[in-house]
């Protein structure tokens, strides 16, 4: 082509020579820079190199869509367009062929390679805000994520995140603090089998719960693995109300319909999660506060003690109020319909003005649980953890011959338990452990930290974690290795932390 292009500029030119055949299938080596160990990578996606290609030949995969299904080569992400040449090239070069006779695999998309950008790009994940959400973020809330809601997690700037939930906690501890747990879910049970269905899924007994009373309840898997946990309020005799983890509702209510639909018991099953927001006003002063809105319920210890749940109004609106501590001080959580949510914020803020009320985030709450060695499954949990690790005993029924993970259970506890989760504290200035750092036992590994934090009303590092059953007794010490590969002494402490006798929660 060249020639001819000369002689038709009527330069002088040799004669066009014969066209130019290789004398070898492929037209370079392959690979073109060996690997000096010989491993030279085919398909990054499915770790294939070009021995794996080679040895497909050998065995008898000679034309390449078997050398594909044989091998996997081309099925990662990529779908082939950065594998298919250079495994056609080796097939033309073991079979003795040329690419034209080999062929090459088909591709499909993506066409080009991805970017980096593209994958790290904004996520697509589901995104709710609670009713409330406007009055958080007016206040200066620091917003988190908390599975598909956004929760604030304290009040103030970043910066300030310490001094701002000791703040808060203890302004819970010594006046009236109010947070938004509307993400709790929430699963009404109603039918004439209602009782019988929570007594076999969850581990507590619930066919005699008395109407007007919640109770805790614990769930487990057919293993006999903690999976979630929650309050279970008997409203009327076939109506029971259950809360779940924020995480962890919509798995339950999977289980729920599961395991109905084999047993068939006649009930209903709703998920009200959505329909029904929640607040929680607790502190010393919370029962004054919710006095001025609420006046067709008694809230006299005697006449709403701790552990009871009513049905009235507050502010006006129709309300379930269930009194809980999981912060440790008298509480209540008012659920309402979700429509009604913002104005029942306003007007709790508006009644507490005169108790000095202050909202309080999750961190915070998180805090206040901890005092109290409140457990948080998926955080104080994993996916081995049986009630006796956890100190649960008391919440699994010895009396019902059934409920989902019952076998599993008994089998775990006849066994001699290997670790188990205990209180620690430390002085004030020392190194505080994180979440994940590790407990050991001489040279060995004997668990894990899961919640940590310091605790202004106890003036001491407090946290939850896992040793061995031989580092588990209070008043023993167990090494934890903390940032810098720094060792710290802790002491095993007796929970709760705070208020042992539970005084404050049953006021």
């Amino acid at each position: 082509a060249g020639a001819a292009a000369a002689r038709a500029l009527g330069l002088s030119a040799d004669a066009a020579p014969e066209r130019w055949r290789a004398e070898a299938p492929v037209n370079f080596s392959w690979p073109i820079f060996p690997h000096p160990k010989g491993k030279d990578f085919v398909d990054f996606d499915e770790d294939l190199q070009v021995a794996d290609i080679v040895n497909a030949t050998r065995i008898g995969y000679r034309d390449v869509q078997l050398v594909k299904r044989y091998s996997t080569v081309g099925m990662g992400p990529s779908q082939g367009r950065h594998s298919a040449l250079p495994t056609a090239r080796l097939v033309a070069w073991a079979t003795q062929r040329n690419i034209s006779e080999t062929g090459v695999t088909t591709a499909r998309p993506p066409f080009v390679a991805e970017k980096l950008a593209h994958v790290a790009g904004r996520a697509f994940d589901p995104y709710r805000q609670t009713p409330m959400h406007i009055r958080h973020v007016q206040a200066g809330a620091k917003m988190m994520p908390a599975g598909i809601w956004q929760r604030p997690a304290y009040y103030g700037a970043v910066k300030d995140r310490e001094a701002c939930m000791q703040a808060e906690a203890l302004h819970v501890r010594n006046k009236v603090g109010i947070i938004d747990v509307s993400t709790l879910g929430g699963l009404d049970v109603r039918g004439p089998d209602a009782a019988e269905l929570l007594n076999r899924l969850y581990t507590f007994a619930f066919i005699k719960q008395p109407v007007g009373r919640s109770r805790y309840a614990l769930m487990t898997n057919e293993h006999g693995v903690v999976i979630d946990d929650g309050v279970c309020a008997r409203f009327a005799e076939q109506h029971f109300y259950v809360t779940a983890t924020t995480s962890g509702v919509d798995r339950i209510y999977q289980q729920m319909l599961k395991w109905n639909a084999q047993w068939r018991l006649d009930v209903d099953i709703t998920n009200v999660t959505a329909a029904i927001c929640a607040v929680n006003v607790a502190g010393p002063d919370s029962r004054k506060v919710l006095e001025l809105l609420c006046s067709d319920l008694d809230l006299s210890a005697s006449a709403f003690p701790y552990l009871g749940v009513r049905q009235g109004t507050v502010a006006g609106i129709a309300a379930r109020l269930l009194r809980v501590g999981f912060v440790g001080e008298l509480g209540y959580e008012i659920h309402v319909p979700a429509r009604h949510g913002l104005a029942l914020w306003d007007a709790l803020i508006s009644a507490g003005e005169a108790f000095d009320i202050r909202p309080f985030g999750v961190e915070t709450q998180r805090l206040l649980r901890l005092e109290k060695g409140h457990v948080i499954i998926s955080q104080d949990t994993d996916g081995m953890t049986h009630p006796a690790e956890i100190d649960m005993g008391w919440a699994v029924s010895r009396n019902k011959p059934f409920f989902v993970g019952r076998r599993s259970v008994d089998i775990l506890e006849a066994q001699s338990l290997k670790r188990k989760l205990v209180g620690f504290s430390l002085p004030k200035d020392s190194a505080q452990p994180l979440e994940g750092h590790l407990v050991l036992n001489g040279p060995d590994i004997s668990g894990s930290v899961t919640s940590c934090e310091y605790s202004a009303s106890l003036g001491k590092i407090i946290g939850l974690a896992y040793a061995g059953i031989d580092q588990s007794t209070p008043g023993q010490r167990i090494p934890i290795r903390v940032e810098g590969g720094v060792t710290v002494q802790a002491e095993v402490v007796a929970l709760p932390f705070f208020d042992p006798e539970n005084q404050r929660q049953e006021l």
